[in-house]
């Protein structure tokens, strides 16, 4: 790679996520199907859009049938559900402004988090960071739909809503981005610009990492309309890049996102790299060598890329590809094709210059287009294989291939084998109507070869070595419990796609499984699933188990709370009593810290013990409980504090730091020795004395027995009198003390609970002994502990060297001795020890200083089974607060899953779940990283978010193509009446006969087409019926109140209203204002052109009734009794007539000398027959040339206005010439 300056620093593609047609949800979907050609296209959904219902109006303006053949009818489209729903709980948005949001910004949105999850970053390393965004977009969908609810149907939201500035906006809002932000709209250029934007963001040190991309929707019937009128795209829906059969371009969905880094920070942070950008440039044609605004210059094009090879200094022959523009235009396409080729100059003898366009497989999408030609670069570089363009036959004749030495790419072409130093680069085009241009270079990436280790590379071991007996554990992370299913789901999928026997190393897998969910995956999120388990078979248990709501060990469900607890951990080592004889073992054999500091406590104990016993032997030797002397005391104390101090050493090696350190009893002892206070063999010398001499008191009369009453209530109610036999010994909460003392009064108390307070709560302890009691004064316990721990100082150590760990030295230590934080001033020294041998243990009085210091938020209860929860949440209860509270061990459960799952709850920290994997004895896989490219992304629980109005979504959606040609298409909403609406434009073919009905030189709508469409229009609303037979329809006081003139120039809208329920009908007319001069308002804004004021009520009243003409009326009566048809209307006898003519032509002269001008299609009159005062008349039924006449209920309007000709010739004034 050549040296650069800082200034054109290379940018690393660290994450992709991406959403296109045809179910691409990953890259990696896209990459299947771009190598496998799939095509993804599609007609217009008909739930998006009735597009051909919507434009129905429209296609009687198009004289010349261009409008209909440009009709847009097919395209590459998101399913509907990408576009109409959405996860607000995730984002913390209202339902009401959930649905006011462009879906466009909604699917960014979601998909920035599938590209945290493609890059292996969490929502928390992302908060607060100098992060910018950069988004691309043009579609307007979102604001044409909004705009089409009157404006009472909008909410408050829909206004901040409805612009493109959201796009990046919202981003760095709901996820905390705190770099500069950008959403431009450069039309088709957009993304690929905004890719630039951000690469100049990162270069000038403005942001750390730099999220780009573009978004576009095509589902308003707006966005259909307007690109079919501007005539670029192609009406079948496909992009044929460089083809010769190319039409136009093909109109496409789609979302791309990238995450960038500078190449250096990349590399430095161990990421996941897909390429190189080494440079990326925009800029802008102006008019050179322009025929039109919207028609791109090669001469612009070709500026771009001097500019951008010139200033990168990268030679043109390195480039092995050339990701186009190529749109699929006829006019485009060349222009393109051979600058390129006029640029790169490739000659016969060189490698050719290959060339593709992603939008022959995506369609062309437009605001996205340039990052969608991006990721398949950047896929192309992770496959090392160019895929072969779609819907190419052979090259459009107006580009100089042979010339240039350029071939579209047909089939999969291999890249080249790696050559260290020469990387394959690729040139990326993306260009914007308006002459916006931009251009990028791309380079394949070679890591930097070193000898040093991987800094992923956890663990020591591999699974081969040895046998593993540490569990795995597994962490799925979501905001709602549907998702965490759904996620579960997508996850079981994926493992089972996995088999083992696919796998080297399945231990090494399931280890770099556990890393990707806690290294690469949030969470942090309220609900959590944990599986901990030894094997898969172990792990697909307890999947089975999550899916069919089943309990199982190994597996646990919790749910934390909304607003995250701040990370203050205090650990709690609790006193004597949950102690049992096998405690710790599973540690001891799994965790190598864990069983080297049983080891160096045990050590310590031999030295100072004379061998009396073994630790070791005692807690891990036994070979069942009925050897175990666990219970002893002078067993119990140091096994408990060795099982302590080790499980807070294997935290410890994890970064479980502690803020505030809390004990109980016997407790302080390895409190006092993990908060600094005693060295180890000082802690250990406490242990022995303490417990050999509390020893001498057991099975010497004395127990304890705890009950769920206040200090107060046990007072009054039980130890009047008593207080020299049985004391309190324990204030563990407001409702639970123990008392202490004498073993006949203990029993007696019991049995007076029993019987006057049967609900009070009383247990006896599992402790032969009188701890913290007048007992302890017996058997000269304070002199001999006084005596022997009279060295002891107690105070804060200062040597790193001597304590457990500096940073637990800097927890606050809490003793439940003095009932409250222990000053660096008190020295936990001999007369220490013995008050807390002797003294109430106060535990209730010190949890409450911790709670009013707000230095506890969690409790870690370091013991063999917990035993003081439920007194810290009632401790709590009491000041309405809740704490998380935790175990490290239970008794007789497995360790590992019990620890586990308590860490998982504990901590979303990567920097001690990276600690954690450190002490992992197998190493995760770092080969087959192929099986991650399609590892699950975050399962949204998407629910229906679409915001429009009813009257909007039937102007999108109902079907309104005209059943009848004259009647036209039915207005469904804003109407109290039934009303059609048609346009008439006697210059089209199925209206020409209109033409022909023409009186005294002027074009008349028939007056018997008047009752063709009352007729249609109520044959519309009669409901259907399962035979053919129809209700009879009757009009009686037909009234034509005014002919309506047709001309050739002006196209007329007819309007027929059916009063309901199907009283009335009425047809009016008003003259079509049609688009271009029509619209232009010479007096500008104020528009008094078109009425002089828009305040006084009387002229606008004026405007409204003069825009409609009433042309007839009449009443309608429905009469269930089907009609009868006759064939036969009367017997003709022509031996009356006086006259009769076969001379048609000179009937119709006839009449045209008395203004009546009838053209051929209404000349229908074949014989006439007659005296001064009645007619007959044969008429021709030939109406072959009318294509749509099954659509007319009645006789055809040539027909039936024929009937009435021969009425014409009795009219007086003329004489007849026949």
């Amino acid at each position: 790679m050549s040296t650069i300056n800082n200034s054109l620093e290379p940018v690393a593609i660290v994450g992709i996520a991406c959403e296109f047609a045809g179910d691409i949800h990953t890259p990696n979907d896209l990459w299947q199907a771009l190598k496998e050609s799939r095509d993804v296209g599609s007609a217009i959904p008909r739930d998006r859009v009735d597009f051909e219902s919507y434009c129905a109006h429209m296609f009687n303006m198009d004289n010349h049938g261009q409008f209909h053949e440009k009709l847009i009818r097919a395209g590459y489209f998101l399913s509907n559900k990408q576009w109409d729903m959405f996860d607000a709980s995730f984002f913390g948005v209202s339902d009401a402004e959930a649905g006011s949001i462009d879906p466009c910004h909604r699917l960014l949105m979601l998909k920035f988090v599938h590209l945290l999850d493609d890059a292996g970053y969490t929502i928390d390393e992302m908060n607060g960071s100098r992060t910018s965004v950069h988004i691309g977009q043009f579609s307007n969908d979102h604001t044409y739909t909004t705009f089409r609810m009157k404006p009472e149907h909008r909410s408050r939201f829909h206004g901040p809503n409805s612009f493109l500035y959201n796009a990046a906006a919202r981003l760095s809002y709901h996820f905390n981005l705190q770099g500069p932000i950008v959403s431009m709209d450069v039309a088709c250029s957009s993304s690929l610009s905004a890719v630039h934007s951000a690469m100049q963001t990162l270069r000038v040190r403005e942001a750390d990492m730099a999220v780009c991309g573009g978004v576009n929707s095509i589902y308003s019937p707006e966005n259909f309309l307007w690109s079919s009128v501007a005539g670029a795209e192609s009406p079948d829906g496909r992009s044929r890049s460089f083809s010769v059969d190319a039409n136009g371009y093909a109109k496409g969905d789609g979302l791309g996102l990238l995450l960038l880094k500078r190449l250096t920070d990349a590399e430095r942070d161990g990421d996941r790299i897909y390429c190189v950008i080494r440079d990326a440039l925009s800029g802008q044609d102006g008019n050179e060598d322009k025929s039109s605004y919207t028609v791109p210059s090669g001469v612009g094009q070709a500026r771009l890329l001097t500019e951008i090879y010139s200033r990168t200094k990268f030679d043109p022959r390195h480039i092995f590809y050339v990701e186009a523009h190529g749109t699929g235009t006829p006019v485009g396409d060349p222009i393109e094709a051979n600058c390129l080729g006029r640029f790169f100059d490739r000659s016969s003898l060189d490698p050719p210059l290959l060339i593709g366009s992603v939008k022959s497989n995506l369609g062309h999408t437009e605001g996205a287009a340039g990052v969608a030609s991006l990721i398949k670069v950047a896929m192309c570089m992770y496959h090392r294989t160019i895929p072969p363009s779609m819907q190419f036959t052979s090259l459009n004749p107006k580009i100089e291939a042979q010339r240039y030495n350029l071939h579209v790419v047909q089939h999969c072409v291999p890249f080249p084998p790696h050559n260290i130093g020469e990387p394959i680069a690729i040139g990326i085009n993306s260009f914007g109507m308006g002459g916006s241009t931009a251009h990028a270079i791309v380079e394949e990436y070679q890591p930097i070869i070193t000898p040093t280790i991987n800094e992923h590379t956890y663990g020591h071991h591999t699974g081969n070595q040895r046998e593993n007996k540490q569990y795995f554990i597994f962490i799925f992370s979501t905001k709602s419990r549907q998702s965490l299913n759904d996620q579960l789901i997508q996850f079981n999928r994926w493992l089972e796609k996995k088999p083992v026997n696919d796998i080297d190393d399945d231990q090494a897998f399931l280890q770099r499984i556990s890393q990707q969910l806690l290294l690469k995956r949030t969470i942090s999120y309220q609900h959590l699933a944990i599986f901990v388990f030894l094997n898969r078979q172990q792990l697909q248990e307890q999947i089975n188990a999550f899916l069919t709501e089943q309990t199982l060990a190994g597996f646990s469900i919790v749910s934390r709370p909304a607003i995250p607890l701040s990370q203050k951990i205090c650990f709690v080592f609790s006193g004597q009593g949950p102690q049992w004889w096998a405690m710790g073992r599973q540690l001891y054999e799994s965790e190598p810290i864990f069983n080297k500091w049983i080891h160096l406590i045990d050590a310590e104990m031999t030295k100072i013990n004379n061998d009396e016993w073994r630790l070791l032997e005692e807690l891990i030797e036994k070979k069942n409980e009925q050897e175990s002397r666990i219970n002893d005391t002078n067993i119990a104390q140091p096994t408990l504090f060795a099982v302590q101090v080790a499980l807070a050493a294997l935290l410890v090696s994890w970064n479980i730091y502690p803020s505030s350190i809390i004990s109980h009893s016997a407790g302080d002892q390895a409190a006092a020795f993990v908060a600094g206070r005693l060295t180890l063999q000082e802690a250990v010398r406490v242990v022995y004395h303490r417990s050999r001499l509390q020893n001498r008191n057991t099975r010497q009369g004395g127990r304890m027995l705890a009950v769920s009453m206040s200090e107060e209530e046990v007072k009054e109610k039980l130890l009047q009198d008593i207080e020299h036999l049985v004391c309190i010994a324990v204030v563990n909460s407001p409702r639970s003390v123990t008392l202490s003392g004498d073993e006949k009064t203990i029993d007696e108390l019991q049995h007076i609970l029993s019987k006057f307070h049967p609900n009070v709560f009383k247990a006896r302890l599992r402790i032969e002994n009188a701890f913290h009691s007048y007992q302890m004064d017996r058997f000269d316990i304070e002199k001999e502990m006084l005596s022997s721990l009279k060295d002891i100082g107690g105070l804060p150590l200062v040597d790193p060297q001597h304590m457990f760990h500096p940073k637990c030295a800097q927890a606050c230590l809490y003793s439940s001795v003095v009932g409250g934080r222990l000053s660096d001033e008190t020295p936990v020294d001999a007369r220490y020890w013995w008050s807390n041998v002797r003294q109430c243990v106060r535990f209730h009085d010190t949890i409450i200083s911790i709670i009013n210091d707000g230095n506890a938020s969690v409790f870690l209860e370091l013991s063999p089974h917990p035993v003081l929860a439920t007194s810290i949440q009632e401790c709590y209860q009491s000041m309405n607060q809740q704490p998380l509270i935790l175990p490290t061990l239970k008794r007789k459960e497995n360790e590992q899953i019990t620890l586990l799952t308590s860490l998982a709850q504990l901590t979303t920290s990567s920097h001690v779940w990276q600690q954690y994997f450190h002490t992992r004895n197998v190493s995760f896989m770092k080969e087959n990283e192929q099986f991650f490219d399609d590892f699950p992304l975050y399962s949204f629980h998407l629910v229906p978010c679409w915001y429009e109005s009813k009257d909007s979504v039937m102007k999108r959606l109902s079907n309104r193509i005209p059943a009848h040609p004259l009647l036209g298409v039915r207005q469904l909403t804003g109407q109290t009446s039934a009303t059609w609406k048609s346009l008439i434009n006697i210059n089209l073919p199925k209206y020409a006969y209109l033409k022909d009905h023409k009186i005294q030189d002027i074009i008349l709508f028939p007056a018997v087409a008047y009752l063709e469409l009352a007729t249609a229009a109520c044959h519309q609303l009669l409901p259907p019926t399962t035979d053919d037979k129809q209700p009879t329809i009757i009009f009686e006081q037909v009234r034509f109140v005014k002919a309506l003139v047709l001309t050739e120039h002006e196209l007329i809208e007819i309007f027929t209203q059916i009063i309901m329920p199907m009283r009335e009908w009425y047809i009016y007319s008003r003259p079509w204002s049609s688009a271009g001069s029509n619209c232009m308002r010479s007096s500008g804004m104020a528009s008094v052109d078109m009425i002089d004021s828009f305040l006084d009520q009387h002229t606008l009243s004026q405007y409204s009734l003069n825009e409609f003409t009433l042309h007839a009326h009449g009443q309608i009566e429905i009469n269930n009794i089907t009609q009868q048809k006759s064939t036969t209307l009367l017997n003709i006898d022509t031996t009356h007539y006086t006259w009769s003519t076969h001379h048609i032509t000179n009937v119709y002269n006839h009449l045209s000398t008395r203004g009546y001008q009838y053209g051929s299609s209404f000349q229908k009159i074949q014989s006439l027959h007659g005296t001064k005062a009645s007619v007959v008349a044969q008429l021709s039924n030939d109406l072959s040339a009318i294509n749509d006449l099954s659509s007319y209920h009645l006789l055809h309007p040539t027909l039936m206005d024929a009937c009435l000709h021969p009425l014409l010739v009795l009219l007086p004034g003329f004489d007849t010439t026949f």
